[in-house]
């Protein structure tokens, strides 16, 4: 998807206007609502342009084909990135948070639940907290270094320059010189890619050393993403109001468990 550049502010001035009215009314927004409101200097025509437009790049989305436009997922993101108007955060807010999220449990359901409860206490509204799903590894670099004839140093580097290194032994010898050769290979064909595509090529490799140390690296990869995924998948709610009667006890949060308990 391509990223709005800072020429094209008509674009980004009709994206912010999509995501406030829809978030304000909870409405498909169309052009002649935009006219009327935002930008009575341009046409209708125009706008439908622009909407379209904004559509194909992937920030809007059209429910169905007589409807006006919702923000999707990337648009949102967008609008946080680069359009939202952002209010000073008081010093000692600043400090809370800073305070809490450091006293933070190092194990992830206890730093997610913690986030959870400092949202709630700093936005007085109910929050939620969720540790990014587990997703396929991205691969960025293969190095294959020569230890013995037939014992190989597989080391990875993982998008978010996560280090993997494993030590392989293999069927037959290999010299530096191939496993160099085999290194460039890889990542010319893996590099900046999910670790699906090591399991395409693995299954069209031809028998031998290529496909030996393809089925490792891919051995390595699974191995990760089982692991992101078991222990990165915790979430958390706080209320936002522990001490208020009125308002209903979270089912995680440490806060609102004592407050049950009393």
């Amino acid at each position: 998807m391509r990223v709005l550049n800072e020429m094209e502010n008509r674009k980004q001035s009709i994206l912010r206007a999509v995501v406030h009215e829809f978030t304000t009314n909870a409405v498909p927004v169309g052009s002649q609502a935009l006219q009327s409101r935002y930008f009575v200097n341009l046409s209708s025509a125009t706008i439908r342009s622009e909407l379209a437009e904004l559509a194909d790049l992937g920030y809007l989305a059209q429910p169905h084909t007589s409807a006006g436009r919702v923000p999707t997922d990337s648009g949102y993101r967008y609008f946080v990135d680069f359009l939202m108007d952002l209010e000073p955060i008081p010093d000692r807010v600043k400090a809370y948070i800073h305070d809490e999220l450091k006293a933070a449990p190092g194990d992830v359901e206890g730093m997610v639940e913690r986030v959870a409860m400092t949202v709630a206490a700093v936005t007085q509204n109910a929050s939620v907290a969720s540790a990014p799903q587990g997703s396929l590894a991205g691969i960025k670099h293969v190095d294959l270094v020569s230890l013995e004839p037939q014992e190989v140093l597989l080391i990875l580097l993982l998008e978010g320059n996560l280090l993997r290194q494993q030590v392989v032994n293999t069927s037959e010898p290999a010299t530096q010189a191939e496993l160099t050769r085999l290194g460039a290979v890889f990542n010319a064909s893996l590099g900046g890619r999910a670790s699906d595509e090591a399991r395409r090529r693995y299954g069209a490799a031809p028998l031998g050393l290529e496909k030996e140390l393809l089925g490792r690296v891919i051995a390595v990869l699974d191995m990760y993403e089982k692991r992101t995924s078991s222990s990165m998948t915790e979430s958390a709610t706080c209320c936002g109001s522990p001490s208020s009667p009125s308002r209903r006890a979270c089912t995680r949060c440490s806060r609102c468990s004592k407050r049950r308990a009393t």
